[in-house]
């Protein structure tokens, strides 16, 4: 479910970010970069390394990663534990990674903790909508209440790292809580390899950590949230967290004349009408950002802000639809309006 957040001027902006990247050398760093295509989304990896080998070198085991975890949890690739899972609903347990078990337990937690907002067992309305794939369209209301009756988590069942779904018509779906733990399992592996500084951003899920060699943060972009832009609203300063945003204006179909984007409401079954455009998540890592970038958007911008000043390390930028820009008490200081149709609100 996510996202486009590009660094400083929306995605153009990551190529200005990158350029000054590379013209901004100390003596003893070089800056380091590679791309690639995995979780189905454009994956950047940038950093500051001792030399060029040593850096792509750090670079390619934090993507070997990546894809390992891909390979474990994506759920339309036959014989990874999702699919494995979904395959054997209602028949039998699945013996799953420890990582598969750790993204599963925190989608858990982030359920409860978000009064049912997350729910990594909402597969079955999510194929129902078929949002960005051949089969897309607007479900009858039969059919929408039909999926409601198969969405309940308390189906999920865990027995050390054997996992079961109980209910055969359930499904489960990681994809909006693995990108994030990716991301976090990169940077941990790019700081095993020696690297100190850089960013990794998968399709917008992106943790920058340490300093820029001339020691300022890193600046990262909030897109505009509209259809095909490229603007930014704000820009917010970085240092060791993570940004994480979903927005209305990411993956859709319109049908009649009316805009159905793919955030879905597992309240309703159906995308998100709660008022809000976009929500970017500022916190301490890429997995927290990325359920409660979803999370807050179903919530709304009240409930959803009472959500997030409770959580330590948690703070949040909302954008609701009459360009109202809510920005948490502890992001304050971290963010910068810069598009003046754009308002903070009182």
């Amino acid at each position: 479910m996510k996202k486009y957040l590009t660094a400083l001027l929306g995605l153009f902006s990551i190529s200005i970010l990158i350029t000054n990247m590379l013209g901004c050398q100390s003596q003893s760093l070089v800056a380091v970069e590679n791309d690639a295509f995995v979780l189905g989304t454009f994956g950047q990896i940038r950093v500051y390394a001792p030399s060029e080998e040593e850096g792509l070198k750090a670079i390619a085991v934090a993507f070997k990663r990546i894809t390992e975890l891909e390979n474990a949890m994506g759920p339309s690739l036959v014989g990874s534990d999702v699919y494995n899972i979904n395959a054997n609903a209602g028949k039998t347990s699945v013996q799953v990674s420890d990582d598969t078990l750790k993204v599963i337990k925190e989608g858990i937690k982030y359920e409860g903790l978000t009064s049912g907002a997350f729910n990594i067992t909402l597969g079955s309305l999510i194929e129902l909508w078929g949002i960005g794939k051949e089969w897309q369209k607007v479900p009858s209301p039969a059919d929408i209440q039909d999926s409601k009756e198969h969405i309940e988590i308390i189906n999920l069942q865990i027995d050390g790292n054997k996992i079961m779904i109980k209910d055969p018509e359930m499904l489960m779906d990681l994809g909006g809580i693995a990108k994030g733990y990716s991301v976090d399992e990169a940077v941990k592996v790019l700081k095993a390899n020696g690297i100190k500084s850089g960013f990794v951003n998968l399709g917008g899920d992106v943790y920058a950590f340490g300093q820029k060699p001339d020691e300022s943060k890193w600046a990262i972009g909030i897109q505009k949230p509209l259809v095909n832009s490229n603007g930014v609203v704000a820009k917010v300063l970085l240092e060791n967290q993570s940004i994480v945003s979903s927005g209305n204006y990411e993956r859709y179909f319109v049908d009649k004349g009316i805009r159905y984007h793919h955030i879905i409401d597992p309240a309703t079954g159906y995308p998100s009408d709660s008022g809000v455009v976009s929500v970017t998540i500022i916190s301490d890592s890429a997995i927290d950002g990325d359920a409660l970038s979803t999370a807050v958007f179903i919530l709304g911008h009240e409930k959803g802000m009472e959500l997030v000043e409770e959580l330590e390390g948690v703070d949040a930028v909302v954008i609701t639809k009459d360009n109202t820009v809510y920005i948490s008490s502890g992001a304050n200081d971290m963010v910068e309006i810069l598009d003046k149709t754009y308002q903070p609100a009182d």
